[in-house]
């Protein structure tokens, strides 16, 4: 069943309050991550924001809130009329079944550069709260742009994330990063890229293709099979075992493969 979502916006009405939440990280963290790094994380898993996280989550909760966390990112986008589609492992996750692969700790959308500049000049360190039946008490995430998105080139490896959807519970976020054409590129025009070094020609991306993932409305490039096989290799899109999970194919999901007789015993 399509999860039901409810939608508060809390917009931060003023750059004190944006100040606020941006400096409420670990102090512990502090002088531990060179000073040009924007997005933080905590030093035992890359995959938590430090400003929100104190422990890591077991493996269910993890995936639950990351399911949540998807959800609310692709309702909200939709909401404020933001074209973002899945990318990397999140888009292999679309292909097996429409989900989120449960040995996945994160989720990578895409957006335009026009789009990217819309967030940063409108909807930076917003914070919205959603309810669904997940998390019936609701959950707040927040929005927030890294600064130095505007700044095209690869060469700045701590800032390849341009933005992040956060949800502000457990730290876990949303990795987002903006699709710009490369202005003079060997391969002539229609070259997209990102600053963490992936790039792909226009036709592969557009049209986008409508579908559904976690439930929720979403995007995917046109050329789905032809960016995962080139990402990941011909057996990503056939292979039925991996990370100790089988997939059901009558479920459509990644369930864990049961123990062998000898080692149940």
């Amino acid at each position: 069943m399509r999860p039901q979502f409810a939608l508060a916006f809390l917009a931060c009405s003023n750059a004190a309050q944006a100040s606020a939440v941006h400096q409420h990280f670990n102090q512990d963290d502090q002088g531990l991550f060179p000073e040009p790094k924007y997005f933080r994380e905590v030093l035992w898993d890359q995959h938590y924001a430090s400003r929100f996280s104190k422990e890591p989550l077991a493996d269910d909760a993890r995936h639950n809130a990351l399911v949540g966390l998807v959800q609310s990112y692709l309702y909200t986008m939709n909401d404020l009329k933001v074209q973002t589609w899945l990318m990397h492992g999140t888009l292999l996750g679309w292909w097996w079944g429409k989900h989120i692969m449960p040995w996945d700790p994160d989720a990578d959308f895409q957006v335009t550069e026009a789009d990217m500049f819309f967030l940063a000049s409108y909807y930076n360190m917003t914070t919205y709260r959603r309810w669904s039946d997940m998390f019936p008490e609701g959950r707040e995430y927040l929005l927030e742009i890294n600064p130095h998105f505007a700044h095209r080139d690869p060469d700045d490896q701590l800032n390849v994330i341009d933005a992040r959807w956060i949800d502000m519970t457990t730290g876990l976020f949303v990795d987002i990063t903006a699709a710009r054409y490369a202005l003079d590129h060997p391969k002539g025009k229609g070259v997209l890229f990102d600053k963490n070094g992936h790039e792909f020609r226009d036709t592969y991306l557009y049209p986008l293709r409508q579908t559904t993932f976690e439930g929720a409305p979403a995007l995917i490039p046109y050329r789905y099979d032809a960016m995962l096989r080139s990402e990941y290799g011909d057996q990503a899109l056939t292979r039925t075992t991996f990370m100790g999970h089988v997939f059901d194919k009558k479920e459509m999901r990644w369930i864990k493969e049961p123990k062998a007789k000898s080692e149940a015993g």
